[in-house]
Order: C-alpha cells, then sequence, then structure tokens
C-alpha cells in the first residue's frame, strides 16, 4: 500500500510531532509511507532523518497555482493507493490534487479546531471556509480526538465517514538534563509550559497564574518553550506582572523533552486544543499536569487520577491548582504514575500507526 501523507511544511508543533512520530511507524508495519511537503522546514529535515522518503515542492505561498500543479504532476507520477492530508494548506491543495490526480482514497486528520490554528484572523477566515467547502473530496476524517469527532459530526461529517484515533508520541527515555546549570536558575521548583506563542494557547493567563503562584512560593520559576508571534507581547506581561525575574523563555527547543522531564509541574493555558502531544510527552516524563478542560485534554486528564483540570480563561484557578501540585509532591508524584502509565498503554506512537492504518486497509477495501 503507498500511502502519501501531505503537510505545508512550516508548522513546528503538533503538527510536525504527529507526522514524525506517525510515518516511520507505518513503514514499520509494511506500508510505503512517504511525506510531501509545500516547503523546506523541520517538518521535511526530521522526517528525512528517520529514513522516510520525503518529496518538497519549495514553494510557501499561501496560495499558489504553480502549486497546485506540481502537486498534481507529482501525485500523477508516484501513483499513491491513498492520500492523507494534514492541515489548512494541505487539506485544500491535498484534496483539489488528489481528486484531479485520479487518487482513489483522500483521508484528512482533523488536528485541531481549524478555524483557530492561525495567529492572524485573515487566514484562520480563509482555510475555515476553503476546508469546509473541500470537505466533499475527502472520503474520510481521522479526528485525533473524540471532542474533535463530535465537533465534525456536529457540522455534518456522516459517522461512516469518521473515525478517531488519538494521537501517538515515540516512546524513548529524555536523557536527564541540568536544566538550572543550563539556565542559570536558582533552587525552587520550575513550571514549564511549551507551544506556539499565539491566541489560542493562552500564555497570557499562565503569566498571571503565576503572579499568583509567586506569591504563595516566591522561589517558583516558569519557563516558556516555543516561539511565535506574541513572544514581544508576553515578555512585556511578565515585567508588567513584576515576575520577569522568575519568567525564562527559551524559544523553539529540539530537546524539549529533555527538559519537559526535570519540571515539576507542566502547564497548559489553552483556550481550546484537539489532544496536544506535548500534554503527552509531559505525562510520558512522569511529569505533574495541570491544565484547562477544553477540546480532548479531559479524555486524557482524569481527575484525580492522572492530572488536575481547570476552566479556561481563569488565572485564579489556574493558580491555585499550580500552588496545590507544587506544595503537595506525593500526592503530584501520584497522578504522574498514572499518566505515565495511560500514555504507555494508549499514547504511543505504535498504537497510532496501526489504528491509522487499520482505517486505509478498512477504506481500500470497501473502495471509500
Amino acid at each position: 500500500m503507498k500511502v502519501l501523507h501531505i503537510n505545508g511544511g512550516g508548522d513546528t508543533g503538533g503538527g510536525k510531532s504527529h507526522l514524525v512520530a506517525l510515518l516511520p511507524e507505518l513503514r514499520r508495519l509494511g506500508l510505503d509511507a512517504e511525506l510531501v511537503t509545500f516547503s523546506p522546514g523541520l517538518l521535511a529535515d526530521e522526517v528525512s532523518m528517520l529514513g522516510v522518503p520525503v518529496h518538497c515542492l519549495g514553494i510557501s505561498h499561501m496560495m499558489s497555482l504553480p502549486l497546485l500543479r506540481r502537486l498534481c504532476s507529482l501525485l500523477v507520477r508516484l501513483r499513491p493507493d491513498l492520500v492523507h492530508t494534514h492541515g489548512g494548506r494541505a487539506n485544500f491543495y491535498g484534496r483539489l490534487a488528489a481528486r484531479l490526480a485520479g487518487v482513489p482514497i483522500v483521508v484528512t486528520t482533523v488536528h485541531s479546531h481549524i478555524d483557530l490554528d492561525y495567529a492572524a484572523l485573515l487566514p484562520n477566515l480563509w482555510f475555515s471556509l476553503v476546508d469546509r467547502l473541500t470537505w466533499f473530496l475527502a472520503h474520510h476524517f481521522i479526528a485525533v480526538s473524540q471532542e474533535l469527532g463530535n465537533t465534525l459530526g456536529g457540522r455534518g461529517i456522516a459517522p461512516g465517514r469518521l473515525s478517531v484515533v488519538y494521537n501517538g508520541i515515540v516512546e524513548e527515555r529524555a536523557e536527564p538534563c541540568d536544566l538550572r546549570a543550563m539556565f542559570s536558575l536558582s533552587s525552587g521548583p520550575i513550571v514549564c509550559a511549551l507551544g506556539r506563542l499565539v491566541p489560542v494557547k493562552r500564555f497570557d493567563v499562565l503569566l498571571r497564574a503565576m503572579a499568583r503562584v509567586i506569591r504563595h512560593v516566591p522561589e517558583a520559576k516558569v519557563i516558556l518553550i516555543g516561539d511565535g508571534p506574541l513572544l514581544k507581547e508576553l515578555e512585556r506581561l511578565a515585567m508588567q506582572l513584576d515576575i520577569g525575574h522568575a519568567v525564562l523563555f527559551v524559544g523553539y527547543r529540539r530537546d524539549a523533552r529533555r527538559l519537559l522531564a526535570v519540571c515539576d509541574a507542566f502547564v497548559m493555558s489553552s483556550d481550546m486544543e484537539g489532544l496536544p502531544i506535548v500534554l503527552l510527552e509531559a505525562m510520558a516524563a512522569s511529569v505533574p499536569v495541570v491544565a484547562t478542560s477544553v477540546g480532548g485534554i479531559p479524555e486524557v486528564v482524569a481527575v484525580p487520577l492522572t492530572g488536575l483540570l481547570v476552566p479556561p480563561d481563569n488565572p485564579h484557578v489556574l493558580a491555585d491548582a499550580i500552588i496545590q501540585s507544587l506544595t503537595q509532591p506525593d500526592a503530584a508524584a501520584s497522578r504522574a504514575r498514572a499518566g505515565k502509565a495511560w500514555v504507555d498503554e494508549h499514547g504511543t506512537a505504535r498504537v497510532m500507526a496501526e489504528k491509522t492504518a487499520a482505517v486505509y486497509r478498512r477504506l481500500l477495501t470497501v473502495g471509500r
């Protein structure tokens, strides 16, 4: 079975991690899985280093007729049995090109609520529109959480065209690192957050919560791993809240899992998520989790078993949960162990690939 996965190529977040985990596992299962990206970047580099064939079309423009032509030509030449698209641009061009090239099956993975994927309003509106307009060109949708699946069903996707396959992560033991020496940190608990610095992640809520946390746990520090358009705004907010001394912005890191593994708590303050891969990575590293009760997160974080949940956009309640996690380490450690057990059973790349391959086989058997 030849399967081409299509992605824009510029993703540095969960979409990238999903494909980096999935593609090698599909190949281990015997599928001829390859990647097509529209532009070069970390995704193409990391997947190629894993031995997965990568085809880069070399076009980064949002709208491009040459991109559609190149993609059609590639699909005609490679003749895949199935095309699998990921992300707003890839969904639009991939579905059109696959249909024009006569590819028999088109699958789309829905990683998140597409109307919140982009930092700017115009791209959100545009890709939400074109995604919806080209739904009819996709034979099947894979949602990474039941919540996303329910949303798609509510918008008209028939149950027979929809499967839920949780994100999975590569099973690896992160080598320990001396986080304090690396960033010249003094003693005290370390809170970690990771993600693109974009509005939906609500790092502003986390910073406001940390202002309260630091009043109760003065030695606490917070490390924000990631980059994005809100960096300068968040740096200013940390200074305005008088916690600049306790907040460290470290940018995008390829060794993020190593940093996560030695933190005392991992926090997600998002307004919306699909099923965050970084959440699975924190749980796999046995780090206590505090997260907002949005999207697919409650399907993984079960209070009080595997973590603490709080409502979104509530710095006060978020702060109290962080304080609880930091000041009750035995209970936090118990939740962290249970979280790791959940990931070991349900959240690995192997499990994700097996369930994805089962979807492919079913679609190719019935012809749609």
